[in-house]
């Protein structure tokens, strides 16, 4: 459902960008897969952009507190950003809103064994799984070159860095309770024990490099 939501904020971000004749569009990869944006001039030293971000699809196996499994990370979000160039040249400050669907899945194998707030259990037949998710709004403060309002350049190439800010939230599901001597308690614990872990993530780096068109 968030997904909908993310299509209809880029749709009208890059349509309050482009109703006063846009400046430039621009395309590149980065951290958080594909880069699609356009880009326009509201002063001599402020730019407005709507960016889209995403296409980013991983997956990976490895174990996490006791626990293997199969992770698979999915990243899209639209963001809406303001580009000041103090210096008079391509270098700018970028600050902005970034509207999320990412998240983050840790779904166990289903083999070998596992521990559960220190109690020995097998997951041959039962499930633990995580999902981690970063806030759906958050803000975005970073750097960057390109987009330089003045510009006679009719192609260009930019460049992106920065983070978006917002503390990661965590669910677990299983099929372990009263289930090999599991009980809510050692759920809670298990839980609380990854949830303390992910409470440290409160950034997502975002580095983005490509080629803009201006018209």
């Amino acid at each position: 459902m968030l997904e909908k939501y993310v299509f209809m904020a880029f749709i009208a971000a890059t349509a309050a960008s482009a109703s006063a004749q846009a400046d430039e569009v621009y395309g590149g990869i980065g951290t958080t897969g594909i880069t699609l944006g356009i880009s326009r001039s509201i002063a001599p030293a402020v730019n407005l952009r709507g960016e889209y971000a995403g296409g980013l699809n991983m997956s990976k196996n490895g174990q996490r507190n006791g626990i293997d499994f199969k992770g698979t990370l999915k990243s899209q979000s639209v963001s809406v950003l303001a580009d000041y160039f103090p210096m008079g040249n391509g270098f700018r400050i970028t600050g902005g809103l970034s509207f999320n669907s990412t998240k983050f899945t840790l779904n166990s194998t289903g083999v070998g064994t596992a521990t559960v707030n220190g109690k020995p259990v097998s997951l041959a037949n039962d499930f633990f799984n995580i999902d981690v998710k970063q806030p759906n709004v958050t803000p975005y403060l970073g750097i960057g070159y390109g987009f330089k309002p003045d510009s006679k350049s009719a192609w260009d190439f930019y460049a992106d860095a920065g983070v978006m800010i917002g503390k990661f939230t965590t669910t677990t599901s299983t099929s372990l309770l009263n289930q090999q001597g599991i009980t809510q308690a050692d759920i809670d614990a298990q839980t609380a024990t990854v949830r303390d872990n992910v409470s440290k993530l409160s950034v997502l780096p975002k580095v983005s490099v490509g080629a803009s068109y201006r018209f």
